[in-house]
């Protein structure tokens, strides 16, 4: 099942608020937010296009998915040309626009979970993390052999 741009954009605000509710509680909680899964992972964001780029594999797969794919291509292989040709520079606004297009139909993989990265490893606050009401019981593991803190599925935040 996939989830729209808008849809995602909520689910985006509400994992941001429980990460703010979280660093108030856990002062020590030097995190941010990831959409996570098996295939890949990036930072939480609502930058459809960006998800494309950086975790193709969290589309729900259609043809606006294989067309956004393939004017990522174009632009890379333009911004590629770009720093071999210091004088012609070629615009890639036009592929841009059209992926802007694009990203506006294309639906995620509502089973991609919101996780907690961590830019430090406080083993105590992790483990007390793993107990707290706001955190996935279902998705987190409650050992201390994982400093995995899940918040949900996307569909569970939604």
């Amino acid at each position: 099942m996939g989830m729209n741009v808008n849809e995602l954009k909520e689910v985006v605000e509400k994992a941001n608020d429980i990460l703010k509710k979280l660093k108030e509680k856990y002062h020590n909680l030097d995190g941010y937010l990831v959409f996570s899964s098996t295939y890949g992972q990036c930072e939480l964001t609502t930058n459809v296009a960006a998800i494309l780029k950086f975790f193709p594999l969290m589309i729900v797969d259609s043809k606006q998915k294989v067309k956004g794919l393939q004017l990522w291509q174009k632009i890379n292989d333009i911004e590629a040309e770009n720093k071999k040709n210091f004088g012609n520079l070629k615009s890639s606004e036009k592929f841009r626009h059209q992926l802007d297009d694009i990203v506006k139909n294309i639906e995620v993989d509502e089973d991609t979970f919101v996780e907690i990265r961590f830019k430090g490893t406080d083993y105590d606050m992790i483990f007390a993390l793993q107990k707290d009401e706001l955190i996935s019981k279902e998705h987190t593991p409650q050992t201390k052999a994982s400093i995995r803190i899940v918040l949900g599925t996307i569909k569970d935040l939604q």
